[in-house]
Order: C-alpha cells, then structure tokens, then sequence
C-alpha cells in the first residue's frame, strides 16, 4: 500500500467535539456496563460450582469424584456454546476471584476495572498463599489501578507480588531455573516453534540482540535503494535467530562499507535496577529486569561485576530515585536517565518497549521547552506524532508525571514507575522520521 507524506495539526470545533464526547462517554458507559456483567457472569458460575460440590458432599462421595461438577459445567456449556472444559476453567477462575481476591471483585462489580484488569491482579497474586500477604498485596495493586491498562496493571501487579511475597525470588529461582530445557512444537502448514525455558535475563538479552540485528539488516537494505528484500521486522529477527543456532553466526546479510559483516558488532543490552543492599551484599531483595521484572540477587549482582554487555543503574534505598548513572557524559547520562525513569511509552496505556520510542520535547524545543529531564519523556512514534498533530496536549510535572488531556477534554495522568528499573542499549536508536504517520 501506498503511503503519502501528510502532517498537519487539526483541531476540533464545537460541535464535533460536543459528538465525540458523547461517543467516548457512552463506550466508557459500555465498558462498566460489561465489567459489571463479567462479575454476575463469576457470581453464577461460582454458585453452580458451589451447587456441584454441595451435591457431592450430600453423597458423601469422594473429593476426586467431581461428575455433579462435570456434569453442571457441561449444562452451561450447550446453554452457551462453550466447551465443557472452559466452562469448568471458568468456575475456578470465578471462585479464586470471589474468594481470595474480594476487593478485586467489588471493583469489577463497580465497573471500576475491566475483566482483564482482574485478570492480571489474580494471576500474578495467586502465588501469594498467605491471606495477610495476599490483602497486602490485593490493596497496594488496587490503590495505583486507576488508569491503568491491563498490561500496565500487570507489571505492577507482578512487582508488588514480589514485595509481598515471604519467599526470597533466590529460593524460587533455584528451583524454576532447574527446569529450564528447549523443545520444538509443530505446527500446520510445514511450521514449527523453537521453545526455550531459560533465565530470564538470558531470553532477554537474546531478544535484544535479534532485534538489533534485524534493524542493522532492515535500514540497510532501505539505504540501499536497490534491495528487494521486502521481509519485515519479526521475519528477519525469526532468520537471524535460525541463522545463529545453525551456523554460530549471524550470516552476512549486511556487510559493512569494508566488506566485513556489521553485524559482528551488534550486542546485546539489558539493564537491571539493583537494590544498593543487594549489589553490596547485606541484602537480597529483588532487582529488576526490563520488560520482565523481578530477578534473583545472585543473578544481579554477577551482572554487575563489570560486565561490558550491562549497563547499571543504582537506586536510593528509600526513595527508589536514580542515584547514579553509570556514565562520565552528560548527555549519556541524560538520556540513560530518561530511558531508564519511563521504561516505555509514557502515553496512557501504551507499553511499547523504550527503545523503541523517541524521547520527546514535551514543550516544543522552537516553542522554548528546554532539552531538560523535566521537558522530556519517551513516546512511541505513533503517539509521538498523536501528540504533535492529533489534538493531544501533555504537561510535563517535575516529578515526571505527565497530564495528557484528549481532544474532547478528558485529562489523565500517566506517572512514572516509582522504582527505576530500565534502560536499553544505545546501539539501537529508532528509525528517522520520514515524515510518514506510523501504522497504529
């Protein structure tokens, strides 16, 4: 498809906006209307399981003995063309959301979160076995919900299972990482899936590198002009990663201007946030791997030895702020910094990885906004350019909270992870804007 260059600001005019409002209105009405109906539709369905096991416990049949449940769930499922198994996976699903998540459940009867929201508070709570620690955890979550994405919702759902948890993430790590292994799933039309069950800084540095590597290929065969290589991103980072297990190296797709191969150079970056206790030893609190989450200590502290493919950031123990940056440059250092404070996009919802955002001015440079941290913040281009030409406004706090407010004259808040957990490699900058609106 043919793509046309076009940037310009529009704005909206009374009466439009008075129509998209009473749009947004009604899909935010919609939205509580359905959140309310997933939570009868969990009532229910934890009520027929309740039937099922009172039936069995009438017959003084054995706990495995669960046909009344069977049996019940199969009803439901020709009522609602589902299969029987989903519908008993429901029923689980529903009494662990009632019973052990009820403040969770109060706020999606509210219509004040989504089923996906709830979703990711269970799941990532569910390893919490002790009530206290769970209610712990259950309020922290739904204290900082508003105006959370799912996706969002559950990387600070994922955090604050690891605060709460009273098992060390080394205890469970020994374990989990006992279990790693690699194996091969098939798929229809001559396809197949390479798994692999490893550590995760390991899967995320591997990641990385991919990446790298299919961006170096990708703008080198756009520079040349003449290449016909039309693959896009995910199909040369899926060759690059097959070309590496068979052959050790990545493959002279892309030879630099000496002939050699300016692959060879790519590496991989991940960064941690590590807990000054930690990185010295008198503690073992998690630290946290980009686009992840929590890690062991053992891990952490053998990456910040010196490693070159690691980059470090150091955080205040009580304020969990950036502390130092591991740079002599200021400029480095400023944009580690940014990186590292907003982990992603910072327009609501998004989630899309740092380095693959520009950091932009949130007050125009030619407008005068100075190139400070208090003036910047990372947006995917998409959003980027949603800001400059879609009738979007943000303003830049001190903290580095950013209000947005829409073109029909919503305002939320987008506020930065209070612990610094991230940056990416320097080596991989986002493309040059062509001027060309992104696919969103």
């Amino acid at each position: 498809m043919t793509r046309t260059s076009f940037a310009e600001r529009w704005d909206l005019d009374p009466a439009r906006r008075e129509v998209l409002s009473t749009i947004v209105d009604g899909l935010a009405s919609a939205e509580r209307v359905i959140a309310n109906a997933e939570a009868a539709k969990a009532m229910l369905l934890k009520a027929a399981q309740d039937n099922g096991l009172e039936i069995l416990a009438e017959m003084g049949a054995p706990s495995g003995w669960i046909l009344p449940v069977r049996a019940i769930a199969a009803d439901i499922a020709v009522a609602t063309n589902a299969s029987d198994r989903t519908i008993r996976g429901r029923m689980d699903d529903a009494a662990v959301l009632i019973e052990q998540f009820p403040a969770t459940f109060t706020a999606l009867v509210d219509g004040r979160l989504s089923r996906g929201h709830a979703t990711a508070v269970t799941e990532e709570g569910l390893r919490l076995t002790d009530p206290d620690a769970r209610g712990r955890y259950e309020q922290l979550v739904l204290e900082r919900a508003a105006g959370q994405s799912p996706g969002r919702l559950r990387a600070i759902a994922k955090a604050v299972a690891e605060e709460c948890d009273p098992t060390t993430i080394a205890e469970r790590h020994e374990v989990a990482f006992a279990r790693r292994k690699s194996w091969v799933e098939a798929r229809e039309d001559g396809m197949g899936v390479f798994c692999l069950l490893t550590g995760a800084t390991e899967a995320r540095a591997m990641q990385n590198r991919a990446t790298s590597l299919a961006i170096t290929i990708h703008r080198a065969n756009r520079a040349d002009g003449a290449s016909e290589d039309e693959r896009t991103l995910d199909q040369i980072r899926a060759d690059v990663v097959a070309d590496v297990m068979l052959t050790g190296i990545p493959s002279a797709h892309v030879a630099d201007e000496s002939g050699g191969n300016a692959l060879a150079a790519i590496h991989a970056t991940v960064q941690i946030t590590i807990p000054a206790a930690t990185l010295t030893g008198i503690g073992d609190d998690a630290a946290f791997l980009a686009g992840h989450g929590p890690i062991d200590p053992d891990t952490a502290r053998r990456l910040a030895g010196g490693a070159t493919l690691w980059s470090r950031l150091f955080t205040d123990p009580d304020t969990g702020c950036l502390r130092t940056v591991d740079s002599y440059v200021p400029t480095a250092a400023q944009k580690r910094f940014l990186r590292a404070r907003d982990e992603h996009c910072r327009f609501p919802g998004c989630r899309r990885p740092v380095m693959r955002c520009d950091l932009d001015h949130t007050v125009a440079h030619s407008a005068g906004g100075p190139t400070a941290v208090t003036n910047l913040a990372a947006l995917c281009r998409a959003h980027h350019l949603l800001k400059h030409y879609g009738n979007w406004t943000a303003h830049h706090g001190a903290d580095g909270t950013i209000t947005w407010c829409s073109p029909t004259g919503r305002t939320m808040q987008d506020v930065p992870a209070p612990v610094v957990r991230f940056i990416p490699s320097d080596d991989v900058d986002p493309p040059p804007w062509d001027g060309d609106p992104p696919d969103f």
